[in-house]
């Protein structure tokens, strides 16, 4: 019986370590991933809400944030870094649900104060990204995603690599996907021509390696194409 006893505890032992061990897995393991699952549904869902006032747009968000994380990946960034930049690359524009529809698809050139306005959607969107706990590790990235590499982008006219990597790599991918969108205010150009103008404005505009990188991606898409 003392046998059996021992046997029995030393059993109830194991029994308690894998009960405890399955449960940690599900915590770090399970948990993580589906809470994962649940931010990016808000986040597309967040992302929607923007695209909606926003003619032409639809899908933008998601483009721009598939190819931020390929830019991103291929420049070296892992882990919590690269799904910021995710996460920023979707809620960018959320800003513009504050913005009103008018401007948002007006076809005719924008006055100085309608343009003010527009412009307001990068500081708007990145207090309502710092308002949301889960989120607001992006709003720095949201906010300035308008920068320039050469001081002359919006809002606060940071220049070069003061401006957030993951806000470089954004000016980008944004660009490029709504220069090959059809919009209310433009044709869209064919990938070779965004391809050429993104070529143009590397070192003024845009920071000359994250150009590189996203063109490589791009180029060789072109060419599997071809």
């Amino acid at each position: 019986m003392p046998n059996n006893l021992l046997i029995g505890q030393i059993f109830g032992i194991m029994i308690a370590g894998l009960i405890t061990a399955i449960c940690l897995y599900f915590s770090y393991r399970v948990l993580p991933r589906h809470m994962g699952r649940a931010y990016q549904d808000a986040l597309n869902t967040l992302a929607a809400a923007a695209e909606t006032k926003d003619s032409g747009t639809v899908g933008h968000a998601r483009r721009v944030a598939d190819h931020a994380v390929s830019v991103a990946s291929s420049m070296g960034v892992k882990g919590k870094e690269l799904r910021r930049i995710e996460y920023a690359a979707l809620l960018r524009d959320i800003g513009k649900v504050n913005v009103p529809h008018r401007l948002l698809n007006k076809a005719d050139a924008l006055t100085s104060e309608e343009w003010e306005i527009i412009k307001s959607h990068a500081t708007l969107g990145a207090e309502m990204a710092a308002t949301v706990p889960f989120l607001a590790q992006t709003a720095d990235l949201v906010r300035h995603h308008h920068e320039n590499w050469d001081g002359t982008g919006y809002p606060d006219g940071l220049a070069g690599e003061h401006i957030p990597l993951g806000s470089r790599i954004l000016a980008v991918t944004t660009d490029y996907d709504a220069m090959i969108s059809e919009r209310p205010y433009h044709q869209p150009l064919t990938k070779e021509e965004a391809v050429r103008v993104m070529k143009e404005e590397s070192g003024s505009k845009y920071d000359p390696k994250v150009v590189d990188t996203f063109l490589e991606i791009v180029i060789n898409v072109l060419e599997q194409a071809a």
